[in-house]
């Protein structure tokens, strides 16, 4: 990540997770987003960025290409506004539950959709990887059936001892690390404009 970065569909107030954005090297750091109480750089969709031609150096845009109802626009209009050599950053879920604004979750990417979906709007490739393992995709699906609970609570117990089994899960990922490729809760993907 360096220079101006565009971050899609990120938050700048109501961040979720742990990341903070990097300090080196970095000019800006921009959000676009449609939800206004994120309070974003530009309120709008992605198949329509307000910015010039060749004016951003990173796009970063995790766990939103499901979401998108087109995405394929999406991913002509961040080659318009990439510098040339620019990097974009994405990730997206594959073995995992409806999530987030579940009524709007679309699509789940294979590799082989992602790398043609880049090529063809001239990105080149340069990182594909699995993310997670059989132990990742076992938790993520209990997690989801414990967390929608009854109106009785019913089962908040059970989430607080998938919680508190945390590390048997991290084992399975381990022991089926040669599984990845195959069993995997989603990808992360490094792409550059040519």
């Amino acid at each position: 990540m360096k220079g101006r970065v565009l971050d899609i569909g990120g938050n700048k107030i109501g961040k979720r997770g742990l990341f903070s954005p990097p300090k080196e090297n970095i000019e800006f750091w921009e959000y676009l987003n449609i939800d206004q109480s994120t309070n974003p750089d530009y309120c709008c969709n992605a198949d329509n960025i307000p910015l010039p031609d060749i004016s951003i150096d990173t796009v970063i845009m995790t766990e939103l290409l499901e979401y998108l109802p087109n995405p394929k626009k999406v991913m002509a209009e961040i080659y318009r506004v990439t510098k040339n050599g620019g990097n974009m950053l994405i990730s997206v879920p594959f073995l995992n539950p409806l999530h987030g604004d579940y009524w709007i979750d679309r699509m789940r990417y294979t590799p082989v959709s992602l790398e043609e979906m880049a090529n063809e709007k001239g990105f080149t490739v340069k990182k594909l990887e699995p993310m997670g393992s059989v132990g990742a995709v076992v938790y993520d699906i209990l997690r989801a059936a414990f967390g929608y609970a009854d109106k009785a609570g019913r089962h908040i117990k059970w989430g607080k001892l998938l919680d508190k089994s945390q590390r048997l899960f991290f084992l399975l990922d381990q022991i089926f690390e040669s599984q990845k490729k195959y069993i995997n809760t989603g990808y992360f993907f490094v792409i550059q404009k040519s």
